[in-house]
């Protein structure tokens, strides 16, 4: 019997889970969850780094009658702290909700063709990437002058708790700095748009322990893939070569497995990224809009709706009342979603939906139909058909979502688990444990483990009637 601690942060909560094996099964248990977003402070916006390590601190000390052999950290991606000479984090670190990189996009262009900053670091050119984030804190402020490493979130978290500086890979290459031919910082593209080097910590082997924790000495520090969709990837029963993941949560990061990336002009175009699996292939994904436009209407209406509550509004809604692009700049960080919502429409010739079964309605076709228009883009470009569409994270506990998905890509879901990439930290830890010793192993683990729900596409015909329509628009 084997326990390991999962500590998964995500850009609207965290929770620590602990993960115990008994040598055929994966038993989670939850330990502490709380809420995260970020702080606004003057023109800025950070996360509130000295609440996240008290909630990990709250939660190991819940944690002790588990008597753990080890702790994962993974997180979203793109962020980081920036170390001082002392070793202490120079400032809460910025939110990639925080708009202060928009401007760096296109002087990167005068310096290295978009394009060629794909086809060097297989990532989406977007304004969130970690390249612009310190690009826009080289130009704005000493604090580069000041700092001795940089570390991506969960690392940091890593250092704070056990005082080892290292990043990791999957982490890593969400950052739009690291080299796809090597694996490892692109020294040469850094030179090229920075004044002097950056101090970004070295890279160690993931699944490996990495140290101990300073204030629990008897539990390990593991090396998990730091990424959250890496690790919810890791945790999904996949069979079936080529299949479609989704990891559901704040984000949608839709997706599937690839032994090389795929770089080619209309991928770049289309905003396709490459980023790394904790097997050190590919994940050829789209970073899209989750669950973040009904977390926000959900925070204006002020009170909460329990998922069937929301379903029942939902049917009481008229159907394709309107339809947004849930990518569109409007829905980012506005100060309203519901304003926001009513704007798209307006320029958009549409009726504004209002009531909560109309906004529900109008976000859930909305995200069905662009998932479904990805997934159909993203086969054009792999050349891959899949039949079956894996999903897992919080939004697998969202039923109606999870078939209207299934409808709008005329495809069989898999949903669950539901805590997809904290069970994907705990097989990691497992794996640097020598408890299992392959990606294969762990998802069978899974399968044996957890309840997984299927879902077969409804009315196919109409929803192929409305995608075309969605294309159409927009």
């Amino acid at each position: 019997m084997v326990t390991v601690l999962a500590y998964d942060l995500g850009a609207s909560n965290g929770r620590l889970t602990a993960q115990i094996f008994d040598g055929t099964q994966l038993h989670v248990e939850e330990i502490h969850r709380f809420s995260n977003e970020p702080l606004a402070h003057g023109a800025h916006f950070y996360w509130d780094y000295e609440k996240l390590v008290g909630e990990l601190h709250r939660g190991l000390e819940l944690a002790v009658p588990y008597k753990a052999a080890a702790l994962g950290i993974d997180t979203w991606g793109v962020d980081f702290g920036l170390l001082g000479q002392n070793g202490k984090l120079l400032q809460n670190p910025f939110s990639y909700r925080d708009t202060h990189s928009v401007p760096f996009v296109e002087r990167v262009q005068a310096l290295i063709h978009h394009y060629d900053l794909y086809r060097r670091t297989g990532n989406e050119i977007s304004s969130i990437n970690t390249l612009f984030q310190l690009m826009a804190i080289a130009e704005q402020s000493e604090l580069l002058h000041d700092t001795t490493s940089i570390l991506m979130m969960p690392n940091l978290l890593a250092y704070t708790l056990s005082g080892e500086a290292v990043n990791e890979l999957t982490i890593c290459s969400t950052t739009q700095l690291l080299s796809l031919e090597t694996k490892n910082w692109d020294t040469e593209l850094i030179s090229k748009l920075f004044s002097k080097p950056l101090p970004l910590a070295d890279i160690g082997v993931t699944h490996q322990l990495i140290g101990k924790l300073q204030q629990y000495p008897e539990i390990s520090m593991a090396l998990v893939p730091g990424h959250d969709t890496a690790c919810a990837l890791s945790a999904l029963p996949i069979e079936e070569a080529h299949s479609i993941f989704i990891s559901l949560g704040t984000w949608g990061l839709i997706g599937t497995e690839l032994d090389e990336p795929v770089i080619s002009s209309k991928a770049f175009q289309r905003g396709f990224t490459n980023e790394a699996t904790s097997e050190r292939t590919i994940r050829f994904q789209k970073n899209a809009t989750g669950f973040w436009i009904l977390q926000r209407l959900r925070k204006e209406w002020q009170d909460v709706l329990t998922f069937e509550e929301e379903r029942r509004a939902y049917q009481q809604a008229p159907a394709f009342q309107a339809i947004i692009n849930p990518e569109d700049e409007l829905f980012f960080n506005p100060t309203s979603m519901k304003q926001a919502i009513r704007q798209f429409c307006e320029q958009t010739n549409q009726q504004a939906p209002s009531t909560k079964g109309e906004l529900i309605r109008c976000f859930s076709e909305s995200v069905a139909l662009y998932y479904a228009v990805v997934i159909e883009e993203m086969e054009q470009l792999t050349g891959d058909k899949s039949e079956t569409i894996y999903i897992g994270g919080g939004g697998t506990q969202n039923e109606l979502l999870c078939q209207l998905i299934a409808n709008a890509a005329a495809k069989r879901v898999v949903a669950g688990p539901v805590e997809a990439s904290s069970i994907g930290n705990g097989l990691s830890q497992l794996r640097a444990l020598g408890e299992i010793h392959s990606i294969t192993e762990g998802r069978a683990l899974v399968k044996a483990s957890f309840t997984m729900k299927e879902y077969e596409p409804q009315q196919t015909t109409f929803w192929q009637t409305m995608k075309g329509k969605y294309k159409q628009l927009f």
